[in-house]
Order: C-alpha cells, then structure tokens, then sequence
C-alpha cells in the first residue's frame, strides 16, 4: 500500500441540528452570485489557492471561518478569518503539540465539529497520527476544547475509545436521525471506509461495518498508467434540506484522477449497512483545460448569510504522480433539483471569484 507523505492536510465544520451534534453543513440552496460592473471592479476577489495545506477541513461558527488541514505533520495548526479569501494569509494558531508519550508523527487529517457531551457544548478534533513514523501505526485521536471556544485551549484525551489496533485514517463525523457516528479509512490491503455508532464523542460503542469498498474503475486509478491502489477515503457529510450525503475521495492521492464519490441515504434504512446508501462517481475530478488535478478531500460550508453553498478541496497543478504541491482551493456549488450537489468542474488559479455574500 502507497505510503501518505508527512505533509498531508484536513478541515472543520459547525451548525446546530439536533442535542448531540452541531454538525458542519446544513447547507441552504446557493443563491446566484452577481453584482454590477462598477462594484466588481472595486469588490474583494477570492483567488486560489487559498491555503498551503492538504486535507482541508473548514466550518463556519458565528460568521468566522475556521480551517484544518494536514500541515506540519507533528503538531496540529487552526486558521481563523471572517473572510474565507484571507483565511490562509494570516499566522496559523497551533492548538496542539504532543505531550510526552503522545504521538507526534504523520500528523495528518484533523476534523472538528461541536458536540455535546456529558450536558455541555465541546468543540472535538479527531485526527490520525503514529508515535513511531511508521504508516501502519496510525491511530484515530480526538482533542476535547475546555470550553466553546473554537480556539481552546484543547486537552488531549488519546485514542478513540472502543476502537482495535488497525491501521485507520481519516476521522470524520456523521449525524443522522438523532445518532452520532464515525466515519473513517481502515488499511487492510485497500483504503475503504467504515463507519461505527458513537455513545458519546469519545467513545466507539460498536465494530465497525463497511461503508465503501472501492470497487470501481474510478476508486482504482482508471486507466491512469499511475497508482491502481484501491482507495476510498476523506468521508465527509453534507447536509442540504432533508437529504444526507457523504462524499469521498477515490484513487490513490497522488494520481492526477484523484477524484470525489458520493454516497446518498436512502432516508429509512440502518445508517450503518451500506445498502442504505447509493453511490456513484466520479462528481467532481480532474481538468486539463483549467490545469487542476488530483481534486479530492472536499469540505463544505456556506457563506455567512446562509444563501450559498461552497466547496473547499485540494489539488495541485501537475498531472504528474505526486503528493506535492496539494494545496487547498474554494469555490461555490450548487444543488439539482433532486436535491443532489452539482460541483461543476475544479476552477483555474487564474480565475478570481466573488467572495461567500455576507462575509463582514
């Protein structure tokens, strides 16, 4: 199995739903973006790439946003910025460097989102790291904030409670009817997702079942003459009226076809049997004519007023065989009439975009 390079990099996310989750996105439908010519010439502009990270995970908590991401690889760092398009100009806030005995190797793909617990609001980072720089010691962890401060200070509270000494990655939240799950990649000759019911944010309270084993031609390199390793991995939810998503990332990370699945609910069945979601893919991959490839690890918010829907992901402008030069990019998506996301095709560096509406 191809070994993830030590510079990998993730995201947050926010919104209360329900007592057990403040989850990242209940994304409303995008409104159109516009504005006349005169303002255009003097409104901000947002222009990609918008911060030197991988992994991007991104929520949106009282009109700041806050982002993750793979970064350093032995500490985990936090920007904060009311305007996404400044997000990642500004000094990073490290939250989290390992304490003695605590791993502080591969650092990679931190996830947050605001969980009750025991009665009371706590922000959660879960994230995956070794003690011994070794690939296949990865472990799931989770940070616990002392109070609802999105910057913390955090206390490190160890390894995912209730989970075995499998190789597992990327960390990330699921809410449905009421329930708190986790989704994540386990390495045993593939990288596929499961997914596990959660009894509080600390705790796995059952095996974990298979959510996506990556089975497609899409999932394996599709023809790319580069990596053919089966990968689905980077699970993230996404919310939009009463419709459930997760969406993914399929083929090895650094083939330029790198590219995002997604699953659907059914809306009845058992969250946790992969007959209740229906998936397909790609949606979302590569462009030769803008020069964006490996496009995967996407993370979802909204603009602070509520009125459009945007995407935030990792890329690079190589087609080569590469986990350099991922770094993350932001542009805003729509819905079908089905309810489905529409993400359009990854947008050139050269292309500025209006920035999310109702940014202060």
């Amino acid at each position: 199995m191809p070994l993830k390079p030590h510079h990998k990099r993730p995201l947050l996310i926010s919104s209360l739903v329900s007592l057990s989750i403040i989850p990242l996105a209940l994304l409303s439908s995008c409104a159109s973006m516009g504005g006349s010519a005169s303002a255009s010439k003097t409104a901000p502009q947002l222009r990609n790439p918008i911060a030197p990270i991988a992994d991007p995970f991104i929520t949106l908590h009282q009109n700041t946003y806050y982002l993750l991401g793979t970064h350093t690889g032995t500490s985990l760092e936090l920007w904060h910025e009311t305007r996404l398009e400044r997000i990642g100009m500004s000094k990073p806030l490290t939250i989290w460097t390992p304490g003695a005995g605590e791993p502080g190797q591969m650092v990679w793909s931190p996830t947050m989102f605001l969980l009750d617990y025991q009665g009371t609001p706590h922000w959660f980072i879960y994230f995956t790291a070794t003690s011994d720089g070794k690939n296949e010691s990865h472990r799931i962890y989770v940070l616990q904030s002392q109070s609802t401060d999105p910057l913390g200070p955090y206390i490190f509270k160890g390894q995912l409670q209730g989970m075995d000494q499998t190789t597992a990655i990327d960390p990330s939240i699921l809410q449905i009817n009421g329930k708190l799950y986790i989704m994540y990649v386990l390495e045993k000759g593939t990288n596929a997702i499961y997914i596990a019911p959660l009894s509080d944010p600390l705790t796995q309270s059952a095996e974990p079942r298979l959510l996506v084993d990556p089975v497609e031609p899409w999932e394996r390199g599709a023809d790319s003459g580069q990596s053919v390793y089966p990968v689905a991995e980077g699970p993230t939810a996404l919310y939009h009226d009463d419709k459930t998503f997760v969406v993914y990332s399929g083929s090895d990370t650094g083939n330029f076809n790198y590219c995002l699945g997604l699953l659907t609910y059914n809306g009845s069945g058992d969250p946790l049997q992969s007959s209740s979601w229906n998936k397909r893919g790609p949606v979302f991959k590569y462009s030769e004519k803008n020069g964006v490839y490996g496009p995967g690890r996407a993370t979802f918010t909204t603009s602070p007023d509520g009125k459009e829907s945007w995407m935030l992901y990792h890329a690079k402008d190589v087609a080569d065989f590469t986990y350099e030069g991922r770094v993350t990019r932001a542009q805003p998506f729509t819905w079908k009439t089905d309810g489905a996301p529409e993400f359009g095709e990854p947008v050139s560096t050269k292309t500025p975009l209006p920035p999310p509406s109702g940014e202060m």
